[in-house]
């Protein structure tokens, strides 16, 4: 009887122990598991770091990250000024910002009379314009781009840069940033452009374009 009661325990006690050496070493494995995966997910983090910075290394490829930021503008200002989206065509928000980004017109519109550059910039300033602000801050400061970078269009960048055009650019933004600023306590009964949530995005956009033009030279603006 006390043969049988020994063997009985004997028999628990290993179970005991196989169960306990059985989790130790499942453990184990997914632990290296979980600190392989962290690991895969750091490099992954950094490969697609390291890609972004890539991606905006050339003139070209900056010009593109300038019209998106471009792109993104238009389409927040929209969305809280449906006041000047009425005024270009009765579409919504997304619609409008693809017709003018991804449209054939050469950014030439005859809601901004057909201007470009400083001149459309210029119809934010002029108390006759009572056409889309919106469309002429847009079309002005994308034409202002590639026109800056030595193009026609935004896909025609030439890969080798003049350092004072740039300097140049980069001064008329810094110039267009402050004046548009100066619109808040302007006379122009505008909402768009004097509010400051409004301002604010204008802003934000024009400080990410100016990260990405080099300036090589430390002389002001005049």
């Amino acid at each position: 009887m006390c043969f049988w009661r020994l063997v009985s325990v004997f028999v628990v006690s290993l179970g005991i122990c196989s169960t306990v050496f059985a989790a130790g070493v499942t453990q184990k494995p997914d632990q290296a598991s979980a600190s392989h995966t962290a690991k895969r997910n750091h490099f992954k983090k950094a490969d697609r770091l390291a890609t972004q910075a890539i991606k905006v290394n050339s003139p070209k490829q900056k010009m593109s990250a300038h019209s998106e930021d471009l792109r993104a503008l238009m389409l927040a200002l929209y969305e809280s000024h449906p006041e000047e989206l009425s005024k270009s065509a009765q579409v919504g928000p997304r619609e409008m910002t693809e017709w003018v980004f991804d449209g054939k017109f050469g950014w030439r519109f005859d809601g901004l009379q057909r201007l470009q550059d400083q001149q459309a910039l210029a119809l934010l300033f002029d108390e006759q314009f009572e056409g889309d602000h919106v469309l002429a801050l847009v079309v002005g400061l994308e034409t202002t781009l590639f026109h800056g970078y030595g193009a026609e269009n935004e896909f025609a960048i030439p890969a080798e840069q003049d350092t004072s055009r740039l300097q140049t650019l980069a001064c008329t933004l810094r110039d267009f940033q402050k004046r548009y600023h100066g619109l808040m306590s302007g006379s122009k009964p505008v909402p768009m452009l004097q509010e400051a949530a409004s301002q604010q995005l204008v802003s934000s956009a024009l400080d990410s374009i100016l990260q990405r033009i080099p300036v090589v030279t430390t002389q002001p603006c005049p």
